[in-house]
């Protein structure tokens, strides 16, 4: 079942700057309370068109819409970390916990962060997130990378990587706050402990329009 709005994704590659590639989106519930992203080729034209994948490293930025559903909250470790402003606004700010080890990067559950809530209206602001335990497995691997071998002065190991990934939610429809835009930031660590910048993919959300439906029932649905 397709929830009843469509946007415009315009993605963004460091890799390939010159080529964005745009799509018309969309959110879909394939079981009650488990959705997906739909993609198709945006061509400015009506009518469907086939199905695009993506192969992303990092959940697709309206699953953090459930961070909060009741039945999930308890998946997650929440800390209250104060209240700063964002964008213009008062929000609440919760540091999270991944509730699991990380694996492809694809659910919202292998990552660890913080997310800002609007104080006004508790609509989702902002989210900062990298991988679950990124920070302890870098350390291990640098100290690994340290002691591997050298050819002249290069260490012949493998640099640790990691990753931050970044959505805002500026978008404003009635009451709601939607997603403007996703970061997700690569790089690498050298012998010093210093991060090389490794790419970054950019994902651009506009155009939204919904379809004979209460937009806050699409976004707060409440689990079954």
């Amino acid at each position: 079942m397709a929830l009843r709005f469509v946007c415009v994704e315009t993605v963004h590659d460091t890799e390939d700057a010159k080529d964005d590639k745009r799509y018309d989106y969309m959110y879909v519930e394939e079981q009650p309370q488990r959705y997906k992203p739909y993609r198709q080729r945006h061509t400015g034209k009506p009518g469907p068109g086939a199905e695009v994948s993506l192969d992303l490293q990092f959940p697709d930025a309206y699953s953090w819409t459930l961070i909060f559903v009741g039945q999930r909250q308890h998946l997650f470790k929440f800390r209250y970390a104060g209240q700063e402003w964002y964008s213009l606004r008062r929000a609440h700010v919760l540091q999270f916990d991944a509730p699991l080890p990380f694996t492809s990067g694809r659910m919202i559950y292998e990552w660890s962060g913080k997310v800002w809530v609007d104080a006004e209206n508790f609509n989702i602001l902002k989210v900062e997130a990298t991988p679950g335990n990124q920070e302890d497995r870098i350390q291990r691997e640098l100290a690994a990378y340290r002691k591997s071998p050298r050819f002249l002065s290069f260490a012949m190991g493998h640099k640790p990587a990691g990753a931050r990934y970044t959505v805002t939610f500026l978008n404003e429809f009635h009451d709601l706050s939607l997603p403007d835009q996703a970061d997700f930031l690569q790089f690498a660590v050298d012998l010093d402990g210093a991060e090389q910048w490794g790419g970054q993919l950019t994902l651009r959300y506009n155009a939204y329009q919904f379809f004979n439906i209460d937009a806050r029932d699409i976004m707060l649905k409440p689990a079954g």
